[in-house]
C-alpha cells in the first residue's frame, strides 16, 4: 500500500470515529509524537516491567467509546503494566462475531415478559461485598507506534477480570488475544497482543486513584422514575434520546458488579415504557447461549452519523447476556476493508457474582 493510501485510510479511521474518541483533536505530527513517546517512557513504571519488552511507546486509541472502559482506556493511553509472564491468549469460540438482524419489532411485549421472568429468577448468592465481573470483549481499535507513526488497525480480543471493593480499591487482569489485523501496518497492532496477562491494581479512592462504582449497588432504587433519573445522570453522555442513553448506562452498570433481578426487572420496565427500543428477535452470543436481543439508535454525534446499542437478555432469567456497539451510519467516510454495518465493540458478560476477597473466583 503507497504512503498516501495508508494516510488517508488513517485519515478516515480517525473521521469515523472522532465523534466519540476524546484524542480525536490532537493530530500526529512529528513533534506531537516524540512528546508522546517522551511523556510515555516519562510515565510507565519501570521498576513492574518486563525486562524483555521492547522499550518503544505505542499509543492505543480504541475506537468503541461507547462504553466507560474504553473512555479511559483511550484517555490515559499508556502505561502498560508488564508482567514477567509468557503470553497467555484468549480463544474466543468460533462463531460469527457479528450479528445479522432482518427485522426490529415492537419491543414492549417482549420486555414485559422478561421482566417477569426476572422477578423470579434467584438473586446471586452473596459470599462477599466484592463485586466480580468477567467479560469477553472484542474492539475496533487503531494503534499507532509513538517513534515513528506507522499505524494499523482492526479487531482486538480481550479477556477481563475485574474485582471493586465497596472502599474504592479493586484488581483488573487483563489478556489479550491475537488481533484481526484489518488496515495499516500490522506492527503497532501485533505488539498490543504480545504483552500476556496484566494486572491493575488500584487503591483506596485517594487522589482519585479508586475502582469505583459509578452506582454504588445497594442503593440502587426499585422505584422506576427514580431509577431512571439515576442511571440517566450517572451517565455523563447524552445518547440522543432517553433509551439510547439508558442503553449506555446498562452497558457500564452490568460490567461493574452483579445486578439484583429485583432492580434488573424495573430496568426491563423501564425500556418497554420508551417506543425506541426495538426487538430484534433471537440470537446467540459468543458464548453460544441463546437470548432476547434489543436494540436502539445512539444519535449522540448527530454530525458524524448512528451507533445502534444492543443489549441480549436470557430469556428464562432476563440477565443480560451480551452487548454490542455498531456503526450503521458515518459522515466521514468508511475504512478500507470495512462495510456497514460495522461492529465497534462487543462484550460477552461471561460470569458475575459477589466474593469474598479481590481476586478471589466463584
Amino acid at each position: 500500500m503507497r504512503d498516501t493510501g495508508t494516510h488517508q485510510d488513517v485519515r478516515a479511521v480517525r473521521g469515523l470515529f472522532a465523534a466519540y474518541d476524546p484524542a480525536a483533536d490532537h493530530p500526529v505530527d512529528p513533534v506531537t509524537m516524540e512528546r508522546n513517546r517522551v511523556e510515555i517512557i516519562a510515565a510507565s513504571p519501570r521498576r513492574r516491567r518486563n525486562p524483555f519488552a521492547p522499550d518503544r511507546g505505542f499509543l492505543l486509541r480504541p475506537a468503541v467509546l461507547g462504553t466507560a472502559a474504553a473512555i479511559v482506556a483511550a484517555a490515559t493511553l499508556i502505561p502498560f503494566v508488564f508482567q514477567g509472564s509468557p503470553p497467555a491468549h484468549a480463544t474466543p469460540p468460533p462463531l460469527p462475531l457479528e450479528v445479522t438482524i432482518d427485522e426490529r419489532t415492537e419491543a414492549a411485549p417482549r420486555l414485559f415478559a422478561l421482566a417477569e421472568a426476572a422477578e423470579s429468577a434467584q438473586a446471586p448468592p452473596r459470599d462477599g461485598d466484592v463485586a466480580y465481573v468477567h467479560t469477553l470483549e472484542w474492539t475496533f481499535t487503531y494503534a499507532q507506534n509513538a517513534d515513528d507513526g506507522r499505524m494499523g488497525w482492526g479487531i482486538l480480543p480481550e479477556d477481563r477480570r475485574v474485582w471493586r471493593t465497596p472502599d474504592e480499591s479493586g484488581v483488573e487482569v487483563v489478556v489479550t488475544g491475537e488481533a484481526d489485523h484489518r488496515g495499516g501496518d500490522r506492527g503497532p497492532l501485533d505488539f498490543l497482543t504480545g504483552r500476556g496477562s496484566e494486572r491493575f491494581v488500584w487503591g483506596d479512592g485517594e487522589g482519585g486513584d479508586g475502582m469505583f462504582f459509578t452506582w454504588d449497588p445497594p442503593t440502587l432504587p426499585t422505584d422506576p422514575e427514580e431509577l431512571e433519573r439515576r442511571l440517566l445522570q450517572g451517565t455523563g453522555y447524552d445518547a440522543g434520546t432517553p433509551e439510547a442513553t439508558l442503553f449506555y448506562a446498562l452497558q457500564t452498570l452490568y460490567t461493574e458488579a452483579p445486578i439484583d433481578p429485583e432492580v434488573q426487572a424495573v430496568v426491563l420496565r423501564l425500556l418497554a415504557e420508551h417506543d425506541g427500543v426495538r426487538y430484534a428477535g433471537e440470537h446467540e452470543d459468543r458464548q453460544g447461549r441463546e437470548g432476547e436481543l434489543f436494540v436502539v439508535e445512539d444519535t449522540g454525534a448527530q454530525d458524524d452519523g448512528t451507533l445502534e446499542r444492543r443489549i441480549m437478555f436470557d430469556p428464562d432469567t432476563g440477565m443480560p447476556l451480551y452487548f454490542e456497539v455498531v456503526t450503521v451510519e458515518t459522515e466521514s467516510g468508511e475504512v478500507e476493508g470495512e462495510e456497514l454495518p460495522m461492529m465497534n465493540h462487543y462484550a460477552v458478560i461471561s460470569e458475575s457474582a459477589w466474593v469474598s476477597e479481590v481476586e478471589e473466583r466463584p
